[in-house]
């Protein structure tokens, strides 16, 4: 999703993913899924039609919590 279809998306149902380390400004994590909203560098350079929100769909419980270390 970009630009205007990025900023309608409903995250009610979404917990976010507070350990965020990375080039998205958020993350947030469904039953079976993960979004990643990227926003900062198309406000910082004024240009809103370039965010990006990346949704990750059909995941399993190692998809959602990944390596243990």
């Amino acid at each position: 999703m970009t630009g205007e279809e990025a900023d309608g998306l409903d995250l009610d149902s979404f917990d976010a993913v507070p350990e965020v380390a990375g080039i998205a400004d958020t993350w947030w994590r469904g039953t079976d899924s993960l979004i990643a909203i990227y926003r900062g560098e198309a406000e910082v350079m004024h240009a809103h039609p370039f965010r990006t929100v990346t949704i990750y769909a059909g995941l399993d419980a190692w998809g959602l919590r990944g390596l243990d270390t």
